[in-house]
């Protein structure tokens, strides 16, 4: 049975770790593209916002970005978007409770220009994660990634979770000045 458990971790561990390389390997991409792959084209994903990141579950960051064409030809139908890791568990992360704007279509980048990528991003869950940028361009079986930001989401402190607090001390007091006003009614009525 242990022995059972110890291989389903290390299958978990090393598929998580295909899925992260999956995920990230893009970089190796990126570091092609600027020496000149032809196969590749020529865009640069960097994360501007890379200190920024770290809050508490349940607030709201913004991730600023830019993507830039490093030739002097435009490139048409790009595409950027996040990915997410949490590096705990070594899964990505779904997205879709993180941030409404996933994917942001860039369409054209001129020659030589640089545009700004931004998305607005609510911290859900507690831990550690990895973020990367990436972008996909018609015509190219690759997409380019920028270099990856490492970030910490620190757990909230609820005092009051579930929202119970109200009803928990309002309840009490409420029966006991009804029974209170009850008392006293009850009292004035019979002297």
């Amino acid at each position: 049975m242990k022995d059972k458990l110890l291989k389903t971790k290390y299958f978990f561990t090393i598929s998580a770790a295909v899925i992260s390389f999956a995920v990230f390997a893009p970089n190796i991409s990126s570091a092609q593209t600027a020496a000149g792959d032809p196969a590749m084209p020529p865009i640069i994903l960097e994360i501007s916002s890379s200190r920024t990141l770290s809050g508490t579950a349940g607030d709201f960051v913004e991730v600023h970005g830019d993507i830039k064409n490093a030739a002097s030809k435009p490139i048409t139908d790009v595409t950027a978007y996040l990915s997410l890791v949490d590096t705990k568990t070594h899964m990505p992360v779904d997205l879709e409770d993180w941030s409404v704007e996933k994917g942001l279509f860039v369409g054209t980048i001129g020659g030589a220009a640089t545009l700004p990528l931004d998305w607005k991003i609510h911290f859900v869950t507690s831990g550690d994660y990895a973020l990367s940028i990436l972008a996909v361009v018609k015509d190219y079986d690759k997409p380019i990634g920028s270099a990856i930001t490492y970030f910490h989401v620190a757990p909230k402190q609820n005092l009051n979770p579930g929202a119970v607090l109200p009803v928990a001390l309002g309840e009490p007091i409420f029966l006991a000045m009804f029974f209170l006003a009850f008392k006293y009614r009850r009292d004035k009525k019979s002297a």
